[in-house]
């Protein structure tokens, strides 16, 4: 069989790189729209639930020269880092060291790294697995390929491309980001995009220049990033700024986020990234840190990047399918994240891992191996995010008792490793200690699959118990009114908040701080759609209690 990957960035080579483990492919083909291997942006994290898989498939992460040139076709150059720490507005700091073994007990650690050392080892592998390597099922990697069109057959799927040429073969996967054209061809109706009113801040300051970094009054920095190889965190309701050490610790990557409620949508395509006016950094974190103590490092750390960049962060929600006769979609194509969980290239990766290993026990068999990958994809994927949504303190409500047993009972924790916040759980192994490669060998039912390596007794028994005592109101809706979504679009609010679940509508406004998963989906989710997150989140007796909410059916 055929591949046809669209896309050659992170997700697209991975995936490339972990099909040929399927033994099912003759060939893998790659087109990614670019003339040259280009990615935006600066830093970013491959957790050890990534790099186990790196490890598997001989992707060098920690490799190559650290002082090498740019865009070098080499190992990753990665920073091992000892610890993490958040410095709090009282100025207390905690630190905690790094756990790089993990339950799995790997030893697959976290890596972070600039992101074109993540993809130049990527473009690494793979050519050493392409047409002149001798091997079978050969990669070949088609520049400035902008696909246009596609269409499918009873045994093929055909994409077409502005250059004017053709591929066909009998698989092809959509790993071409946020703005997917496969997404757009095969998938027009899927949500669109939802602007955050949070706009983020990127760039890298050189080790020489980061020891000598100041306060404004000339005073060194109270905690300055060159005392400590750690992973630096600092947050407000409306603010973070995070830095860590990227490229064996030469570059140090500085990232903020800033909320401004009511602002004007981002000017510019999804994804893309444009310089960022060094004053305007300035201005809006001495507005987010302002009366704090740790204001003046803040200022100095952002004063410091070199060539600043910055874009305006949209949320999508969750897709209900990924995969549609013989085309699937993977990574940010499939699942777009927010940076909270540190999590997007990381699942990329899974998602290769797991397609390769649907193949593999499924062989020529197209259609049950895509079903298999969106089974025991789509749960896990979703969750990070549906989670990652929720990090920034300005949509964090007080969590409601219901969800804070939940997560005690099962001590799982649901926010990053870096973030020293004491919350109902703290087991992070259903993060880091998972291997996506363990699929099952038969095929899962809908929203299950083998995404939990953990016993869910104490969590079940749990839901048991808080279902057994669900809130309800005195006077149920009916349920009997016809609903526009015009008027759904009136009650949009966290106080007064009606949601969309499989064409009915449910008033959310008392419901939301008993609810079981927690009262913030009504921050996202008032007056909107959110069927395909409620899909993979609830028994039938939740569903069965949300007649209790129903105002009607949607028009």
């Amino acid at each position: 069989m055929r591949v046809l990957i669209a896309g050659g960035g992170m997700g697209g080579l991975f995936a490339a790189i972990a099909l040929r483990e399927a033994r099912v492919f003759t060939s893998i083909d790659v087109y990614e729209q670019t003339r040259t291997p280009s990615t935006a942006g600066a830093g970013l994290n491959i957790a050890p639930n990534g790099a186990r898989l790196c490890k598997w498939l001989g992707i060098d992460l920690d490799g190559g020269d650290p002082k090498g040139p740019q865009g070098a076709i080499d190992g990753g150059r990665a920073a091992i880092r000892e610890a993490t720490r958040e410095i709090f507005p009282d100025g207390t700091v905690s630190r905690k060291p790094i756990d790089h073994n993990t339950a799995a007990n790997d030893g697959a650690g976290f890596h972070h790294m600039h992101r074109m050392d993540l993809l130049m080892c990527l473009y690494k592998r793979a050519l050493e697995l392409g047409p002149d390597s001798g091997v079978d099922c050969p990669i070949r990697v088609h520049m400035n390929k902008r696909l246009t069109g596609l269409s499918q057959a009873a045994d093929t799927v055909t994409a077409n491309f502005a250059d004017g040429t053709a591929a066909t073969g009998e698989l092809l996967i959509g790993a071409d980001g946020i703005n997917s054209e496969v997404v757009k061809q095969v998938w027009p109706n899927n949500p669109k995009r939802r602007w955050t009113a949070v706009t983020c801040y990127r760039g890298l300051i050189p080790r020489a220049k980061v020891a000598a970094l100041r306060k404004a009054d000339g005073s060194p920095m109270d905690h300055n990033p060159i005392d400590s190889f750690s992973m630096d965190v600092r947050k407000t309701q409306r603010a973070w700024a995070l830095t860590y050490w990227v490229r064996g610790g030469e570059l140090l990557n500085v990232w903020s986020a800033y909320h401004e409620p009511d602002s004007a949508e981002f000017e510019g395509d999804e994804g893309d990234w444009f310089a960022a006016d060094p004053a305007e950094m300035r201005e809006r974190m001495g507005i987010a840190f302002a009366g704090d103590v740790r204001l003046d490092d803040v200022l100095a750390l952002v004063g410091g990047i070199e060539k600043p960049t910055k874009w305006g962060l949209y949320d999508r929600d969750a897709f209900e399918h990924w995969t549609d006769g013989r085309i699937c979609v993977l990574g940010d194509a499939a699942h777009p994240m927010l940076p909270t969980m540190g999590q997007a290239a990381t699942q990329s990766f899974e998602d290769g891992a797991a397609l390769s290993m649907a193949f593999k026990l499924h062989r020529e068999d197209v259609y049950s191996a895509l079903l298999h990958y969106e089974r025991v994809r789509h749960y896990r994927a979703t969750r990070f995010q549906f989670g990652s949504k929720f990090l920034f303190k300005h949509l964090e409500p007080e969590d409601s008792p219901e969800r804070r047993a939940i997560l005690a009972a099962v001590d799982e924790r649901d926010y990053p490793f870096f973030s020293h916040e004491q919350r109902a759980g703290n087991d992070m192994n259903w993060i880091y200690a998972f291997d996506a490669r363990n699929i099952g060998d038969k095929l899962p039912a809908r929203k299950l699959g083998p995404w939990d390596f953990r016993s869910r007794s104490a969590a079940l028994q749990t839901r048991k118990e808080i279902a057994q005592n669900l809130w309800a109101p005195p006077v149920s809706l009916k349920g009997d009114r016809r609903i526009t979504r015009a008027e759904v679009a009136q009650h949009a609010s966290f106080e007064d908040c009606w949601i969309i679940i499989r064409g009915k509508v449910y008033d959310f406004s008392q419901w939301k701080d008993r609810h079981p998963g927690g009262p913030f989906v009504a921050r996202m989710y008032a007056g909107k759609d959110a069927t395909a997150e409620f899909g993979d989140y609830h028994s039938k007796l939740a569903e069965r209690h949300m007649a209790h909410f129903c105002v009607g059916e949607l028009v």
